[in-house]
């Protein structure tokens, strides 16, 4: 097989370099025939995986952390979620959350990792598809995206970036996400949402966040209990709203403990294979798979193609 590594030299705030060094170290005594190309940017990362895919690859492998992942994901998709080859997606995780390799049961050590790769062994996952506004410069217009473990709606996408601004690099993954939500917390001010579950319109008020994914992990930590598969065409949409000092520390242990949710006025989890929202005043913004991407209105939906993604899990 002919694989093809796009790595990201900044993954953790840099501190990935060791274990990039690792990584050619084991590949060269494994003997794998390969190409290294390094991204500058997340949209470098994009750019590069759709040459690779145009390229003919068996397998293009992300080398980073989710960010890197994600972008590596969208190069193999066009803009309607259509894929652009039949290569394979491989990961090496050297960057700050894993949470996409948790969720699909792809090994974080490096060893480990490169011993899957090599297996080829590869299995039909399906992502989700987003379509948004962006906002670059004085520039804004529709743009639509894939990922592959959560789009958030509300205050996820101001705690990916103060996350991402550093913090997590002194404090870690999880604790930095933490004390980031916390910060965010203090000055989010809840939303009115129009929202459209399979086409039934419904309006949620006082939200902080909705979550609309297909994995368990899906922000450092937060672990989502759900019924969906591998290949299921559905998403859940968990939804927080009405925070209040009475019921703030059940709904974060609701949220980190991995345990089914159970609804109430704070809490609520549903299922939708199509879902859309608009605010119904103000703006709210959409993130993705760890990074802000712009802002609803927004309509996620599966897209029409899976990914191929090399794991040692089978289901």
């Amino acid at each position: 097989m002919n694989y093809c590594f796009i790595a990201n030299p900044h993954a953790r705030n840099g501190l990935g370099r060791n274990k990039l060094e690792e990584l050619r170290d084991r590949l060269r005594r494994r003997g794998v025939r390969h190409e290294l190309a390094f991204c500058a940017t997340f949209d470098h990362a994009r750019e590069l995986s759709r040459e690779a895919n145009l390229a003919g690859y068996d397998v293009i492998v992300a080398v980073g952390g989710d960010g890197t992942i994600n972008r590596v994901l969208n190069g193999f998709f066009d803009g309607g979620g259509r894929r652009l080859s039949g290569a394979r997606l491989g990961v090496v995780h050297i960057g700050a959350s894993p949470d996409f390799c948790r969720s699909y049961g792809v090994p974080t050590a490096v060893g480990p990792a490169v011993e899957v790769l090599c297996s080829g062994r590869a299995r039909a996952v399906s992502v989700g598809r987003v379509s948004y506004r962006t906002e670059q410069g004085e520039e804004t217009g529709p743009a639509s995206a894939v990922f592959g473990c959560c789009a958030n709606i509300g205050l996820g996408a101001a705690l990916a970036r103060l996350a991402n601004a550093g913090i997590r690099k002194y404090l870690g993954d999880f604790l930095g996400t933490f004390v980031s939500l916390l910060r965010v917390l203090v000055r989010y001010r809840p939303q009115t949402l129009q929202i459209a579950l399979d086409g039934q319109p419904r309006r949620w008020s006082g939200v902080y966040n909705i979550a609309v994914g297909k994995t368990a992990y899906i922000a450092s930590g937060i672990k989502v209990r759900h019924t969906l598969g591998a290949q299921d065409r559905r998403f859940y949409v968990l939804c927080v709203r009405n925070l209040a000092w009475s019921n703030f520390a059940r709904v974060l242990r609701a949220l980190y403990s991995g345990r089914p949710i159970v609804a109430d006025t704070s809490l609520s989890l549903e299922y939708a294979g199509c879902v859309e929202l608009a605010p119904v005043e103000g703006s709210s913004e959409v993130e993705f798979d760890g990074d802000p991407a712009g802002r609803c209105p927004c309509r996620i939906e599966t897209a029409p193609d899976p990914v191929d993604l090399i794991t040692s899990e089978d289901q």
